[in-house]
């Protein structure tokens, strides 16, 4: 239809004969219909086109020059009082190609001739379309008779149809009338019947609002709360220092992407745990992306620094208990109806711990940040809360890669449904 316009019944009907060779094939499959085919192509074998009027009584329009090569039972040219285009100003003489056109109203030697010649040769062409028109019809052709007067530039004057001397359609066969007109129903709507309706279909429909707690998102507002709490203290002992992080380390999107990813695919199996596996790989995962490969960290994205990373975190005493069981990139679900409004939240943890009976049982969120503030580390527990809320599950892990740090997160109060 968008190659074709109005004029796209010829190809539906190709479509259409090229679905109904499928049938033959319904035992072999779909492999040998695409091998009968390609050999079909590739040999050039002639086939014969769809019809269009293949329905009975089916009526199809065309134009004089897409008719060409086809026939119908009954033919009507329309439009042929529709006056011919002149010929362009800028004309090309066909014999010697020489381009003339007129320039600032000034036309060139030899031009009228030329524009002449050409008028001549499109009434030429204009005649042979009309040539197409009139043989198209295998049964009846039918010339309508104007009573208004014919213009000299219209199509119907290009040739000489003698159209007073051919006999009147017949149409006595056919009956007078098609029967009688069924009675069209009266419009007893009102405005206000109208408003009723309208209300109804309103409140039948069914919204569907998609939220994601990685976005601040969630059923019951944004997951960062202004509520401060105590959850920045000193590092362990043996983590890392805080302050000298943030001094030896560049944050940046980019580290946490790599990070991440090298976390999935030790999980996955893809990477070796060991410190050189990780380097290799976080190098060219640096390379991937665009970035240069540094070897001081505070500058920019060191393999060494990202290796050293992960194993600390893979080390860690709680990471270490779930490791084992931990599945990467579990994508979780969950719906709920707030104001008759149906809101399906999504999200994708980080890391899942599964216990013997194969229940999820802890969800881990890795993060990358540096340095992160009070009103940060509040902001990933509340969307570790929300994947508990949407999973059921009763424990989740913040853990901060830079720093060592484990933050636990426990499922709050009320959960909606999984």
């Amino acid at each position: 239809m968008a190659r074709h316009r109005g004029q796209a019944e010829r190809a539906h009907a190709n479509v259409d004969l090229y679905l109904s060779l499928t049938t033959a094939f319904a035992v072999r499959g779909l492999r040998a219909f695409a091998e009968t085919m390609t050999a079909a192509w590739t040999d050039e074998t002639r086939a014969v086109e769809g019809r269009p009027d293949a329905q009975e009584e089916a009526v199809a329009l065309y134009t004089m020059h897409a008719a060409k090569g086809l026939e119908w039972p009954i033919v009507v040219p329309i439009n042929t009082m529709t006056g011919i285009k002149a010929p362009d100003s800028a004309i090309t003489d066909r014999d010697s190609d020489t381009f003339y056109c007129p320039v600032f109203g000034v036309k060139p030697a030899g031009y009228e001739a030329v524009l002449d010649a050409e008028k001549a040769e499109l009434d030429r062409e204009r005649i042979r379309l009309w040539y197409v028109a009139a043989t198209r019809a295998r049964e009846l052709l039918v010339l309508p008779r104007l009573d208004a007067a014919q213009s000299k530039s219209a199509w119907i004057s290009l040739v000489d149809l003698s159209l007073t001397e051919l006999p009147a359609l017949d149409l006595s066969h056919l009956p007078e009338g098609m029967g009688p007109t069924a009675a069209q129903a009266v419009n007893v709507q009102t405005r206000d019947s109208f408003a009723a309706e309208a209300a109804a279909i309103l409140n039948k429909r069914r919204r569907l609002v998609w939220l994601a707690p990685s976005r601040d998102e969630s059923h019951a507002g944004p997951v960062l709360t202004p509520e401060a709490a105590e959850i920045w203290a000193a590092g362990d002992d043996g983590q890392p220092d805080d302050e000298g992080l943030a001094l030896s380390v560049q944050g940046g999107r980019e580290r946490g992407l790599i990070l991440h990813k090298l976390l999935e695919e030790v999980l996955t199996g893809e990477t070796d745990a060991g410190e050189a596996a990780l380097t290799n790989r976080a190098k060219a995962l640096i390379l991937e992306i665009g970035k240069p490969v540094l070897d001081d960290s505070a500058k920019g994205l060191s393999p060494r620094e990202l290796a050293g990373c992960v194993v600390r975190t893979l080390n860690l005493p709680a990471i270490a208990e779930l490791r084992p069981s931990l599945v990467p990139e579990l994508t979780v679900y969950a719906t709920v109806e707030v104001d008759g409004v149906e809101q399906a939240i999504v999200g994708i943890a980080d890391a899942t711990s599964f216990d013997s009976h194969g229940k999820p049982s802890v969800v881990i969120d890795w993060k990358s940040d540096v340095q992160p503030t009070a009103a940060t580390i509040e902001h990933y527990r509340a969307q570790v809360r929300a994947y508990l809320d949407m999973t059921g599950i009763e424990r989740g892990l913040v853990v901060l890669l830079t720093s060592g740090q484990v933050i636990t997160v426990n499922l709050s109060l009320t959960a909606v449904d999984g």
